[in-house]
């Protein structure tokens, strides 16, 4: 039983899940932090506006961990309980983390394939982002989505911030004074910069579906992004989810448009490969003043088939990713050899060009050509075997694999 009540200290005390043996922890300017033997760490992170302040946990998996090998690996960032009154969400968080800590199993999981994906992966959660929210929520007021001064977290950031729609409510969609205004989103945007996510997923309650940008316009993104974030998404969906969810543009498929959201910045701006809004459970039939049962499941077997449908998916979704990313890595090494082979092309098109233009002329410099393109093909073949060596080394760095999709 020592493991029980760590995590649900550092969020609330109505939580009674926890999975985590600690062995250090300490306090550095601006947050607390808890290192665990081999796998987790958790953080305690804060900041303040004019009085208010928020705080959030972080959790970070990582297998055989050190500082050094964080950016060699794919790296995935989760974010739980955006909005207060959603709390199926904080116990799909609990139930990964527990999954992650192998205190708790999926069925018919293959461990072994599992764990040489997660071998190769680095992974944050934040269980409950928005924590003010969420106390209000527990203190009875249960349609609640703003946090503890009133303001949507989901409107606060950066991307179309402050547009309204014919259809907008001031109450419920408040965006903040400004972007950023809000600590919680804040301290979200510092967690992306500093962290570099290969993938970004919010997740939220209220419908079943699966979204990637955008949520301010009616489109996805072009091209080979939103090639593979609809193949991933249509994966998951179809092997453990049985095709229930809608997939596509959060503003194309929700029924409305959303400005100033999480998702849309994390693709836009901080340049987040693959980027996703995940909704976990809706029930359509509850009434609009009912939010306990339209946003959380009211029974002991609906709850359970959410947690392990979702869980399932998204150890799909992690391997699927990694799975991508070594692909468009592969594909980013293929195409610099290509450029290398045709080279041989292009001074063989030029020698005939030059020859067509001077005739004989030119006929005396064909050895001294055929001399410059061996030593110009000996040059290019060490600077791409250098180059490979050098890629080979920061692979899973983010910048070259944002680059490599958006080529």
């Amino acid at each position: 039983m020592e493991n029980l009540m760590l995590l649900s200290l550092l969020l609330l005390p109505s939580i009674t899940i926890s999975i985590i043996p600690v062995v250090v922890y300490g306090k550095k300017s601006n947050h607390w932090f808890i290192v665990t033997p081999d796998k987790l760490s958790i953080e305690r992170v804060f900041s303040k506006n004019k009085g208010y302040e928020a705080e959030i946990t972080v959790v970070t998996y990582c297998q055989n961990r050190k500082e050094s090998d964080d950016r060699s690996k794919f790296r995935i960032l989760l974010s739980f309980g955006q909005h207060g009154r959603e709390l199926i969400t904080t116990e799909l968080a609990l139930r990964l983390l527990s999954i992650l800590s192998e205190e708790e199993f999926l069925p018919n999981m293959d461990r072994v394939a599992l764990n040489k994906t997660l071998n190769r992966l680095v992974i944050k959660v934040v269980p409950m982002e928005n924590w003010n929210g969420r106390k209000l929520v527990e203190a009875g007021e249960l349609c609640e989505r703003r946090n503890g001064r009133g303001v949507d977290l989901n409107r606060n950031w950066s991307v179309d911030w402050g547009k309204k729609e014919k259809d907008y409510d001031p109450y419920e969609e408040n965006p903040g004074s400004a972007p950023f205004s809000e600590p919680e989103t804040q301290l979200m945007r510092k967690l992306s910069v500093s962290f570099e996510p290969h993938v970004w997923v919010n997740v939220h309650s209220g419908m079943e579906a699966l979204f990637m940008p955008y949520d301010h316009k009616n489109t996805t993104p072009v091209g080979l992004p939103s090639k593979m974030m609809t193949s991933m998404l249509e994966a998951v969906n179809h092997f453990h989810l049985k095709d229930r969810c809608i997939i596509g543009s959060g503003g194309g498929s929700v029924g409305y448009l959303a400005h100033g959201t999480a998702t849309d910045y994390m693709y836009d701006i901080a340049r987040v490969p693959m980027a996703f809004t995940f909704e976990i459970y809706g029930d359509s039939t509850a009434s609009s003043k009912d939010c306990f049962k339209m946003f959380n499941p009211l029974d002991i077997t609906t709850f359970n088939r959410v947690l392990n449908d979702w869980s399932a998916a998204f150890f799909k979704m992690f391997s699927i990713g990694l799975e991508q990313m070594d692909e468009l890595h592969s594909k980013a090494v293929a195409s610099t050899f290509d450029k290398w082979v045709s080279i041989d092309d292009y001074l063989n098109g030029y020698l005939m060009e030059r020859k067509s233009r001077y005739g004989k002329k030119v006929e005396v410099l064909d050895l001294g050509m055929q001399e410059i393109r061996t030593y110009f093909r000996l040059f290019l073949l060490s600077s791409v075997l250098l180059l490979f060596m050098f890629c080979s080394r920061i692979s899973k760095s983010t910048r070259p694999l944002v680059s490599a999709m958006t080529s």
